[in-house]
């Protein structure tokens, strides 16, 4: 029977014989990616590349299908809607320069909605610093648009026009 080496974080054993290595293999002290080494191979090999002991590699692991809501770990997170809504409005707004508070309202409704959602959500959902964005613009949006009516008024008012 032939003698094997196999090789740990401790350094190089052995020689074991083939009954004392597949002991090892049963009892979790050599794994798949564990080095071995006989004489006749070339070169040491992981434990899992050597047709002796029909080792193979573990499959890796996949969770059900689904997990929460079909949410797998590990997946790409999908983005808030309402998210990119209220960015979308807030930035709307700036570039018509017009309708800055019109479209501050919903960019100030949808930052609020999607920031509820995504704290809500029992699975991951992105967007948090787009619905902050779309808050923050939408706010600019309508304190610029009243501070503008504000002003017309008062200039209104003071040049004393009937």
């Amino acid at each position: 029977m032939a003698q094997w080496y196999y090789g740990s974080s401790a350094g190089q054993h052995g020689p074991v014989d083939e009954n004392e290595l597949r002991a090892m293999i049963a009892s979790g002290g050599v794994g798949p990616l564990t080095l071995v080494w006989r004489e006749g191979m070339s070169d040491w090999m992981p434990l899992q590349n050597v047709p002796d002991f029909g080792i193979q590699q573990p499959a890796p692991y996949l969770p059900p299908y689904g997990g929460p809501l079909g949410y797998y770990p590990g997946a790409p997170v999908p983005n808030s809607g309402l998210a990119i809504a209220s960015m979308v409005c807030g930035i709307a707004g700036y570039l018509t320069c017009y309708f800055v508070g019109i479209l501050g309202i919903p960019a100030v409704i949808c930052g609020h909605m999607a920031l509820n959602r995504i704290n809500s959500s029992p699975v991951p959902v992105a967007g948090r610093g787009m619905a902050i964005a779309g808050l923050i613009l939408g706010y600019l949006g309508i304190l610029i648009t009243v501070g503008t009516i504000l002003f017309f008024v008062f200039a209104f008012v003071a040049s004393g026009s009937p």
